[in-house]
């Protein structure tokens, strides 16, 4: 019997620690909550350079600042190489970066995105008819 009450006893303030350690660990949120739109110009997208507009919000539509960017375009058939971009903080939120779309096609790009606590996480959108010059 004083077995079994010390090992329940012994059970009971393990999870009293556990708890106290959940309560006063950061919460940060995940990457589910951050949403990343963008904007392409110009329309319709040509061959050449596009300037691609990003906006980065939490759920409540905060700006999230301090943010390292970077993208990578890739044509939607295999064969051509990708290119790379860095978007640059122009104002609390909004990101903008150039790309040089090398042929005409529908193309997706890459957003790799890190936080400045660190945290990282990736979106995808296309650019669908990029047209000659």
């Amino acid at each position: 019997m004083f077995r079994k009450r010390n090992s329940l006893l012994a059970l009971f303030v393990s999870l009293a620690i556990i708890q106290g350690l959940q309560g006063c660990r950061l919460r940060t949120g995940s990457s589910d909550d951050l949403i990343l739109k963008h904007e392409i110009s110009p329309q319709p997208a040509r061959v050449g350079q596009v300037a691609i507009t990003l906006r980065l919000t939490d759920a409540r539509g905060t700006p999230v600042t301090g943010a390292l960017l970077k993208l990578e375009g890739n044509m939607s058939h295999a064969g051509m190489p990708p290119v790379f971009a860095e978007a640059q903080e122009t104002e609390p939120g909004d990101y903008q970066s150039t790309l040089e779309l090398s042929m005409p096609g529908d193309w997706h790009v890459l957003v790799f995105v890190t936080l400045p606590d660190n945290r990282k996480f990736e979106r995808q959108f296309e650019i669908k008819g990029v047209v000659p010059s």
